[in-house]
């Protein structure tokens, strides 16, 4: 998968577009690409019947893709900061204090040309916002991931 700063921007506005108010903090966007760059995390929560109650029971209902979360944040750090900084130049999303905030949706899971990647992450969104809905600590320490 090419894991760049384009499909990296479907991923934010995916979150942002399902979470509460069309906002997360900056360290919750940190989470995103990590996140949905996993092709086993993706799979699992673009699923409609898939049930996903918390970060805790996606972890243990999924062990094997969580080995490798800490090193994919730390390895996609400057990824999503360059996202981040890309998303605000397409007029997408602004920053306001830590949060990132969605202004536009760019990229429609109804257009058939986004390719399968880009849809089967809009498709992520709902259950991801989820897990995003929880406390910012604790999702860290969940993930293993040290500030």
């Amino acid at each position: 998968m090419s894991q760049n700063e384009l499909i990296g921007t479907v991923a934010i506005q995916s979150a942002l577009e399902n979470s509460t108010e069309r906002r997360l903090s900056l360290a919750k966007t940190m989470l995103v690409l990590p996140l949905l760059f996993d092709r086993i995390i993706r799979s699992v929560l673009k699923r409609k019947n898939s049930i996903v109650l918390s970060s805790k029971d996606l972890l243990i209902s999924n062990p094997n893709a969580f080995v490798t979360l800490r090193t994919r944040y730390e390895d996609l750090t400057i990824t999503s900061l360059n996202t981040i900084l890309l998303a605000q130049e397409l007029g997408m999303a602004t920053l306001e204090n830590d949060h990132l905030v969605l202004k536009k949706r760019i990229f429609l899971q109804e257009n058939l040309q986004i390719g399968k990647i880009a849809s089967d992450i809009l498709a992520s969104g709902p259950k991801l916002a989820l897990i995003l809905g929880e406390n910012t600590a604790d999702l860290y320490q969940t993930f293993r991931i040290e500030l």
